[in-house]
């Protein structure tokens, strides 16, 4: 295949973490070992460097002006994401973003590809309805002028308020996967239930503290344990308000591990009863992690919501339970512990659903046709 110069443009990109920010990196470092010209634009949300090679990413970050909740504004971002467009034979944008809609404006049609992440969901008030009003139209704008979409699942798309409009061109790719495998591990005396994520409101925690607690009333032989970070957190971190939770009703066996090296995260995995993804909006819109963890033969309780509850769905590897409903959740974690061996699955199993060959291919034709 002839060499492309891409350019993929979103808010965030490593060292921070999210699904979004994975999803990019994985892209651009398969794009980068293929031998294509790679670069990323992204905005300097905390003083990182302005120019820096990464796996074989050029990374271009803008200076940001202010932030709003977990947005940026940067003129810089906009400025910059022209220049560089001129220079791209394929431009991929990764929304939600702001700047999207302006940024499609200024691009040739038929460069752009656009990936769809989920729809923005914030939490009641005047100012954030607005914010998500702008967000949805900048969006539309985007996707509008884009040559194609692709999202993670037909199942998300379908139910989107902003990516619904525009089935007639979206393409369903799935996700790259982080290729852990099982590790042996010495199990202790107590069941483990797990999670892995960003410390924030969408994630559902909450919910899945209460559901644990109520597990606790059952069984003494449980332990929680919720890897990831809350100290650098876009939009700030929900951590305060679960430890003062666990500590105030005097909930055992709950552990906040941080964020763990990413050399620890198969041993993590693979140390799981259950691996529990509890979100509770669309801002969680695939879950990449649950694939992790059933790579490593852990089971997985998801929500019901579209996209999320796809993979369980697809690999028979768990249980989908009700959104927001700690009881349901309790009840359908206790049925994976008691019936572990039945939701379990092998690395080649999940690998005919779920795998970088699979999301690669689908991928680069979404790019290059």
């Amino acid at each position: 295949m002839e060499k492309k110069k891409i350019l993929i443009i979103l808010n965030y990109y490593a060292p921070y973490i999210s699904g979004v920010t994975e999803y990019a990196r994985l892209a651009a470092e398969m794009l980068a070992r293929d031998g294509h010209d790679v670069t990323v634009l992204a905005s300097n949300h905390a003083g990182l460097a302005e120019r820096e090679e990464i796996n074989g990413v050029h990374v271009h970050r803008a200076k940001v002006l202010m932030k709003i909740s977990k947005g940026t504004i940067s003129p810089a971002f906009i400025v910059l994401a022209r220049k560089l467009s001129k220079q791209a034979d394929v431009v991929n944008l990764h929304c939600p973003m702001l700047e999207s809609g302006l940024i499609s404006l200024l691009i040739p049609r038929a460069k752009i590809v656009t990936m769809y992440h989920c729809d923005v969901n914030l939490p009641a008030s005047f100012i954030n309805k607005l914010i998500v009003r702008i967000m949805d139209l900048s969006h539309r704008i985007c996707l509008g002028r884009s040559r194609a979409i692709t999202v993670t699942s037909v199942d998300y798309a379908a139910h989107s308020r902003v990516a619904g409009k525009y089935l007639d061109k979206t393409m369903e790719i799935a996700a790259p996967i982080k290729e852990y495998f099982p590790q042996k591990i010495e199990k202790g005396d107590k069941k483990v239930i797990g999670f892995c994520g960003r410390i924030v409101e969408e994630k559902g925690l909450d919910v899945l503290l209460k559901a644990f607690e109520s597990i606790r009333g059952q069984r003494d032989d449980v332990e929680l344990r919720i890897a990831g970070d809350y100290r650098s957190v876009a939009g700030g971190s929900i951590y305060p308000r679960l430890k003062a939770y666990v500590d105030e009703n005097g909930i055992k066996d709950v552990y906040f591990l941080g964020k763990l090296p990413e050399d620890e995260m198969p041993r993590f995995f693979s140390a799981l009863d259950v691996f529990v993804l509890p979100s509770v909006n669309s801002l969680e819109a695939f879950g990449m992690v649950q694939i992790e963890a059933m790579r490593c033969g852990a089971p997985v309780v998801s929500s019901d919501l579209y996209g999320v509850r796809s993979i369980v769905r697809r690999t028979g590897a768990g249980v989908v339970s009700k959104t927001g409903d700690h009881r349901d959740l309790a009840a359908c974690i206790l049925r994976v512990l008691e019936n572990r061996e039945k939701y379990s699955r092998s690395v080649e199993e999940i690998e005919q659903v779920y795998s970088n060959k699979i999301w690669g291919d689908s991928y680069k034709k979404a790019l290059f046709g």
